[in-house]
């Protein structure tokens, strides 16, 4: 395991003065929002802003290890990509 300090408001500290195990279920949420963020994203129209179609697009890894959203526009036949912000 490694330690990673959190900082806590005075309600959320005296809450978690409570809980059995606070640890354990902070590492619990951070793994299921790890899986909420990551691949399993469901496909989305998103417009492709040069010819105003709308394109649909999936969420995928990119070479530098974030997150875009990519998909194909048949009307200008290019690829696109789409930052997060």
């Amino acid at each position: 395991m490694r330690n990673k300090m959190i900082t806590l408001c005075p309600t959320s500290y005296e809450l978690s003065k409570k809980m059995p195990n606070f640890s354990a279920w902070v590492r619990k949420m951070v793994l299921e929002n790890g899986q909420k963020t990551g691949i399993s994203k469901p496909d989305r129209e998103m417009l492709h802003r040069e010819c105003d179609t709308f394109v649909v697009a999936r969420w995928q890894h990119t070479m530098n290890g974030t997150y875009a959203w990519f998909g194909y526009c048949e009307t200008c036949e290019c690829d696109v990509r789409w930052k997060v912000r």
